[in-house]
């Protein structure tokens, strides 16, 4: 019970922190039977929340020790199911600050996982072994496999490994987009028959490969930003104007962002050799023509997305009467859960400042939040019942908050695009040839991006 409460206290938290988590391949991941989750690891305490949110089955999870140092996150952490996982860097540590080695750290941590297996359940480890902020995976430890391959011997049948592929559009931006990719499962019996050596490299290397293929690899953070923008420029120019309540899937982005990745390398490998250095001459053209495209937009405050907006008088009226009317409909509404929510919000904000890593943001906010919030429900729940004299009518009046939140911080999203619609409306109203241009250089792009991935990549698959 408390397991299932602090699983949908996490999912609010998502929701509240993420403006979309969108889920692909769920159907891949077994529904019963003993299985070893294995996500890539690059937000720390959030890809724990994000996997243990969208898998169906209670987890056991493993996590590194030194999150049990507070005695409240302890005790919550072990309500969830984490078991502690004393890590070689913690134990140089301890040794550095005159404590002994331990050749047993993990004993119990393994049992009980090994136990877990045993009994058909689910256990959530991740094969890099740390969180980092680098745009690639680091090299996978053999800890999964180690396990497995000893289930498996110990004669638990039916052992599966699941790659699950966690990609953020901006990791430590609140209101930013998530994809969770579950990959192709690893039934770990067919490794088995190999000497144990051989079989953990060879599982390692399986579980590699396939984590690379749910997941975004640049060879740099600065590459890693300029492939994803374009990705998104590319993405956007491909769709036409879209209702101000849809977003448009990550997975595109991601999967364009592939692509690009791909005719990168195909480039660099083959440079002139390729028509020339024809092909890299019409790529960098391109390139330089987005950019001017992208400034442009920038210095009239536009969106990609809004340069096919009809600057129409009907089109534009009936929108007008459209949000108008949603405004004053969802105002009150809006301002109920953001006036229960600034202070713990804002509180929460400020304490998530700092840090050394660019996943300290989303993971203090998150928790800051949580925590925050409870408390201040309690506090709310106490003065409403003072108020009233009423438990009842106290608990009806706390029940209304998350869900007003919820509805405040999308509607807060719709009337901000709202306002950028608008303004392009009224921008292309004054500036009839601004609008022309700019729809022929969408177009233009738009063809010439598609021209070249057919002739780059072509028969590898496409995105559009």
């Amino acid at each position: 019970m408390i397991y299932g409460l602090l699983r949908w206290i996490a999912g609010v938290a998502l929701r509240w922190y993420y403006r979309d988590v969108q889920v692909r391949g769920i159907e891949r991941l077994p529904r019963t039977g003993p299985l070893l989750v294995a996500p890539n690891h690059p937000n720390a305490l959030v890809d724990a929340l994000l996997v243990g949110r969208i898998i169906p089955r209670r987890l056991l999870i493993t996590a590194k020790a030194t999150l049990f140092a507070n005695p409240i996150a302890a005790w919550a952490l072990r309500k969830l199911g984490v078991l502690p996982l004393r890590r070689m860097s913690d134990e140089r540590r301890r040794i550095q600050g005159g404590g002994a080695a331990s050749t047993t750290r993990n004993e119990d941590t393994f049992r009980a996982v090994l136990d877990a297996l045993a009994a058909g359940g689910a256990v959530l480890m991740f094969p890099e072994g740390k969180s980092w902020d680098e745009p690639y995976l680091a090299p996978l430890r053999t800890g999964i496999a180690r396990i497995a391959l000893q289930a498996q011997e110990g004669g638990v049948s039916g052992v599966t490994i699941v790659p699950v592929g966690i990609v953020f559009e901006q990791k430590e931006r609140p209101r930013s987009r998530v994809l969770v990719q579950v990959g192709e499962p690893i039934d770990v019996e067919a490794w088995s028959r190999e000497p144990h050596a051989n079989a953990v490299a060879a599982l390692t290397d399986e579980l590699t490969r396939r984590l690379h293929a749910v997941t975004l690899n640049h060879p740099s953070l600065e590459t890693a930003v300029r492939e994803r923008d374009l990705a998104a420029l590319f993405a956007a120019l491909r769709e036409e104007a879209t209702p101000l309540t849809a977003s448009r899937p990550l997975e595109a982005d991601v999967a364009l962002a592939r692509r690009i990745a791909e005719g990168r390398l195909l480039l660099e490998s083959l440079g002139d050799a390729l028509d020339g250095g024809s092909t890299s001459a019409r790529v960098n053209a391109v390139l330089q023509r987005a950019d001017a495209f992208v400034a442009t937009l920038a210095t009239r405050g536009l969106r990609v997305e809004d340069v096919t907006v009809s600057p129409r008088t009907l089109p534009g009226a009936r929108f007008a009467l459209r949000e108008g009317a949603f405004l004053g409909i969802g105002l009150p509404i809006a301002v109920w859960g953001r006036v229960h929510h600034w202070l713990p919000m804002r509180l929460a904000g400020l304490l998530a400042r700092g840090g050394t890593s660019r996943a300290d943001p989303a993971m203090r906010r998150i928790v800051a939040g949580v925590v925050l919030v409870l408390a201040w429900y309690a506090i709310v729940w106490f003065l409403v019942r003072a108020l009233t004299g009423s438990a009842l009518g106290a608990t009806a009046y706390l029940l209304t908050l998350p869900i007003a939140e919820d509805f405040a911080l999308r509607f807060q999203e719709r009337m901000s695009r709202a306002y950028e619609r608008m303004r392009a409306y009224l921008t292309f109203r004054r500036d009839p040839a601004l609008h022309r241009t700019l729809r022929a250089e969408r177009a233009w792009l738009r063809d010439a991006s598609l021209e070249l991935e057919e002739e780059l990549l072509g028969s590898r698959g496409s995105t559009s």
